[in-house]
This record gives structure tokens, sequence and C-alpha cells, in this order.
């Protein structure tokens, strides 16, 4: 099966502390990869290495085709504008309004008319339940879940065929991030693209993870199925109890 990202023998540090140790793993075309780690393991640092926002100390990352340790300007240009994004605590720009935090990326990416900007725009809102009142907003005026559901219309908003999503829907309430967690399985299902998410905690049974990573000591130190894992989890526990 076709590779859509692979990250190869990674390290990287900040300062003296080092946060990944030949971290190594493979995201294949159309699959979905969950990555759990504890607070400081580094989960939002390995998107930015993946996206090619920072780079590594050792070791490589080809996504989508792209080295992104050899690959031009130009060509990690072109792969952005196929990569959706969403960072920690949404990072909506603070003196943008809502509108235009989400039809930034076609403004920067595409040679559209505004009129095809904004069907695009309208159209991602009222996928992820933005409140068109709020078009004109700071992103500081919204809820949590507002600012939330703006960061993952932002996201998709070009049709990525990749997604790195950082905790989207953490600190929400349950029937809210099942309901975004659907809109994201159903884009997938359609479009075949594939997804990388970050978190802290397992993924819950029909979420949209095909498998699971374990991120600690500097590496992924297990992977499986949402199954396999959380059987080995309740293993583990079952050891430590009294």
């Amino acid at each position: 099966m076709e590779i859509a990202l692979e990250v190869r023998n990674v390290f990287f540090r900040l300062g003296s502390r080092l946060i990944f140790l030949d971290l190594s793993f493979r995201l294949l075309r159309g699959e979905a990869l969950f990555i759990v780690g504890g607070s400081g393991s580094g989960k939002s640092l390995l998107l930015r290495v993946c996206a090619g926002l920072i780079h590594p100390e050792r070791g490589s990352v080809v996504f989508g085709g792209v080295d992104l340790g050899t690959a031009s300007k130009k060509e990690v240009q072109d792969l952005r504008a196929r990569i959706g994004f969403v960072f920690q605590d949404s990072a909506l720009i603070s003196n943008m309004a809502i509108y235009d935090n989400i039809a930034l990326p076609l403004r920067y990416h595409k040679k559209w008319t505004e009129a095809q900007v904004r069907a695009r725009v309208e159209e991602k809102m009222a996928l992820f339940g933005v409140d068109r009142s709020l078009d004109w907003s700071l992103p500081a005026l919204l809820s949590l879940e507002m600012r939330k559901r703006a960061a993952l219309a932002r996201a998709l908003v070009l049709d990525p065929e990749f997604l790195l999503l950082d905790q989207p829907t953490d600190g929400l309430e349950r029937e809210i991030a099942q309901d975004l967690s659907r809109i994201l399985r159903e884009y997938r299902r359609t479009t075949g693209a594939s997804l990388l998410e970050v978190g802290s905690e397992y993924p819950h049974r029909g979420d949209y993870a095909d498998r699971i990573g374990l991120l600690e000591g500097g590496r992924l130190s297990a992977q499986g199925t949402v199954e396999e894992m959380r059987s080995s989890m309740e293993r583990e526990r079952g050891k430590n109890s009294p």
C-alpha cells in the first residue's frame, strides 16, 4: 500500500532535552493513525516536524512523496496546500475575523475570485456548524467549541488529502466531540484522505482511528489497532492492580 508519510530515525532536542530518539513510523494512504502521549512527550512538536515547520536534528521526513530535508521552498509550499492542519488550541489568528481566518488558505494557495472563496468558506462553515452570525467576530469573542469548529473548517477548506490534527476536540462535551469525529470520518470515507492525530487519551471505540501509536521515551513504544492497544492497556492495568 502507498505510503503517505514516513518518519525515519528522527532525533530532535529542545535545549539539552532530547524529545525524539530515533523515532520512526509510517502513515499509509487513506489511513488514520492516532498517536497518544503524555504531557511533554512531544506530540505537538511531532506534527510540526511532519509538516516541515521545524526540522529534526537528524533523520528524515517524507510526506506526500516530498523529502522535507531536501525539498525546495516551492515544493514545500505546494505540499502544504495538500495538508489541513489543526494546531493545539486552534491557533486562529487573533486580529483576523473568523470568516477571514477560514478563507486564509484559499487566498494564499488559490487564485480564486472572492465569490469562489465565499462559496467554499460558507460550505465548510455549514459543514462544521460555525455560526454565520460570527463571520466578522474575532476569535477571542468565541466559545471554545466555536473556535474548535472554525479551526476544523479552516483545515478542510482546501479539501486536503492529508490531515494533521492536534487534539481537535479536546475540552469539548462528548456529544459535540462525537459529532465532529463523525464529520471527519465521513470526509475520510469520501475523499480517501490520510489522517494523523495526536492526543493525550486513547480514542473511543467507533472513532475514526485505524491504528494507535504510543509516544513515550522519544519514540513509538507500541503500535496496534484500537482494540489491540486497549486490550494491552487493560492487561497492564491488571498486572499493576493489587
